[in-house]
């Protein structure tokens, strides 16, 4: 029996998709495609997720998530993902993605018996729409199958938490020419500074702020800097010239009771060492 007739019934659980290999990269638009009143998803940009050969089939397919409650009366509730297939032929009855006046929602496609044709909710809470010609209407694609998944956390929201991090970590590798003077090996000077940034980024206290810059003097990787040149990368609101001053004088035994203090003399060691 040919794999493809485990999927009949159009939803499917992870029992379905045991022993499938997720090989085949789909377009996913992680935006609710809205099962009550139309939304506009048409100019989001796709992600790309990977799906078993046995699922897909041979049309072109993609996926996106169902959002309200309208379809509930054919088992799609909100947050299932909808693996949709392009089609040249749309039937009566089949599940579609269609676009009003460039709006897209999921509904029964169905042609009466005068020939009518109407977009249909499965919840008799939400009117038919009946396909008159007065608005713009274009089926993007029909249901192939969808998946019941837990609530989680949308991509496009990771991603941008991802890209807001690397434009912060961006930030801390454009080193000011006056304090990358001060690393003695200006080989590591993008490595030694970054680290700096990591380790003090967050911290209140003076004494928090200025161990893994003392840390790196001791070290033998930083020459203690002037207070413009610590202006120069960390800014005016990280401390005091006062606290710079005395936790950076090495005359001044201000760390050497600290184990995390010498944990960070070693990391500064290997990074001038490499």
């Amino acid at each position: 029996m040919p794999i493809r007739q485990r999927f009949d019934t159009l939803l499917l659980d992870e029992s379905d998709l045991e022993g499938l290999a997720f090989n085949t990269p789909i377009p996913f638009y992680d935006v609710g495609v809205s099962c009550g009143n139309p939304m506009e998803i048409e100019n989001v940009y796709p992600f790309y997720m990977m799906m078993p050969d046995e699922v897909l089939g041979i049309n072109d397919t993609f996926c996106t998530r169902a959002t309200g409650e309208s379809m509930i009366g054919v088992g799609i509730m909100p947050g299932d993902l909808l693996v949709m297939e392009k089609v040249a032929e749309y039937y009566s009855h089949d599940i579609v993605l269609a676009y009003i006046d460039g709006e897209g929602l999921l509904k029964t496609y169905y042609v009466d018996e005068n020939g009518d044709q109407w977009l249909v909710a499965a919840n008799p809470k939400y009117p038919a729409i009946k396909l008159d010609g007065s608005r713009r209407v274009y089926f993007k694609g029909r249901l192939k199958h969808h998946f019941r998944q837990p609530p989680r956390q949308s991509m496009q929201s990771i991603v941008e938490s991802i890209n807001e991090a690397k434009a912060k970590m961006k930030q801390h590798v454009v080193i000011s020419e006056a304090f990358r003077s001060l690393v003695t090996k200006p080989e590591c000077a993008e490595k030694v500074v970054t680290r700096l940034h990591e380790l003090s980024d967050g911290k209140q206290k003076p004494r928090d702020m200025m161990m893994p810059m003392r840390a790196a003097m001791e070290a033998g990787a930083l020459r203690r800097p002037t207070w413009a040149e610590y202006m120069s990368e960390f800014g005016c609101n990280r401390t005091s010239k006062t606290s710079l001053s005395d936790y950076t004088d090495p005359t001044k035994n201000k760390f050497e009771d600290d184990p995390q203090f010498w944990v960070m003399v070693d990391e500064f060691l290997r990074l001038i060492a490499r």
